[in-house]
């Protein structure tokens, strides 16, 4: 992990908690997120919903897939939110995916695309929707650096999988 490692008190540095507790958004209920997308491009993988979350497929001989519990293919992202900046990580559906991959066609790159992310329903399973908000993000938000996608979901999936094997052993 780049940076500082070790250090005094309560407060580490945001780069370390960012490093170590990734802040993954979510949409609230009834409310809206205003994200600046950061990365260049999304990366994706193939996902069963088990037990509240998305879980990735294991491919031949999937437990889940065994189960018939359905696969969604899902876009994961780093975003920072406009007004503090936090930067975090946020993971869509292929329907949302597909409408910000069309945008940033057409706008040459994803990162400094902004976007309002809301649900469609006051369920916090509801579909999300996607406004595009037609504004310069800012040198304060493009200055900001991507988290590497590829740490965060290893680091994820490697906690799930401690997780499900202690609960297994209950």
């Amino acid at each position: 992990m780049p940076g500082k490692r070790f250090g005094k008190g309560w407060s580490p540095p945001q780069e370390v908690v960012d490093n170590v507790e990734f802040h993954w958004w979510h949409v609230p209920a009834g409310g809206s997120l205003l994200l600046c997308c950061l990365s260049e491009q999304p990366s994706w993988y193939v996902g069963h919903f088990d037990r509240g979350r998305m879980r990735i497929c294991a491919g031949a001989g999937c437990d889940l897939c065994a189960l018939g519990v359905g696969r969604q293919l899902r876009f994961v992202l780093c975003a920072a939110e406009v007004t503090t900046r936090r930067v975090g990580v946020l993971e869509v559906g292929s329907s949302v995916g597909y409408s910000l991959r069309d945008r940033a066609l057409g706008n040459g790159g994803l990162r400094g695309t902004i976007v309002e992310l809301s649900k469609a329903s006051r369920s916090k399973h509801g579909r999300m929707e996607v406004h595009f908000v037609d504004q310069h993000p800012g040198a304060a938000l493009l200055c900001l650096e991507p988290l590497d996608l590829a740490v965060v979901l290893e680091q994820t999936w490697r906690r799930q999988e401690a997780e499900s094997g202690v609960e297994r052993h209950r």
